[in-house]
């Protein structure tokens, strides 16, 4: 435990950061779960309208520096690959 009035203060800091940011990546999880539901289900339209949800919550997050930026954008071409490929 720190002693130093700083070093709490950002222990404080850090707690509050982590609890957000697995909240926001538990919800990535939970949107790419459904994109690739959809996507077993060879359904393509539903599979557009949950990639779009997923796509704007990875803009989001990365945004925010939950993710980085360029990782967003891998995750994004690799599911719109196989979306695709339902065709």
């Amino acid at each position: 435990m720190p002693n130093i009035k700083s070093a709490i203060k950002r222990l404080r800091q850090n707690e509050k950061r982590n609890l957000y940011n697995r909240k926001i990546k538990s919800f990535l999880n939970t949107q790419k779960k459904k994109v690739l539901k959809s996507i077993d289900a060879n359904d393509k339209n539903l599979s557009m309208e949950e990639f779009k949800k997923y796509a704007s919550a990875l803009d989001k997050a990365a945004r925010k520096n939950v993710i980085h930026a360029n990782r967003a954008a891998v995750r994004k071409s690799d599911m719109m690959k196989k979306i695709n490929a339902i065709g």
